[in-house]
């Protein structure tokens, strides 16, 4: 499959296709400047990494994970972000 072009423009030269990552500064201002997505989640992982949610007002997001030095990298991103007034609990409706 071919790569979204939003996370094309993150490789800056061949090698870097295998990872996408950066300065966490870096890219946050990269997801502002280019889509206007600024963080509206995050969350801690067990091993110290953080999970980030940027999402833009047309619905488009991406989600970052950074260690603890710094670095962050693109986990996936897309399209038709939505966010549910109350969780979803299975079994209890739609």
């Amino acid at each position: 499959t071919q790569p979204s072009p939003k996370m094309a423009v993150f490789l800056c030269a061949p090698a870097a296709a295998q990872n996408i990552c950066a300065d966490r500064d870096d890219v946050v201002q990269r997801l502002w400047d280019r889509w206007q997505e600024a963080q509206t989640a995050y969350g801690l992982v067990n091993d110290g990494r953080m999970v980030e949610v940027f999402v833009a007002a047309d619905k488009s997001w991406t989600i970052i994970i950074s260690d603890v030095n710094g670095r962050s990298c693109v986990a996936s991103a897309g399209k038709n972000w939505t966010v549910f007034d109350a969780p979803k609990v299975p079994g209890k409706g739609t």
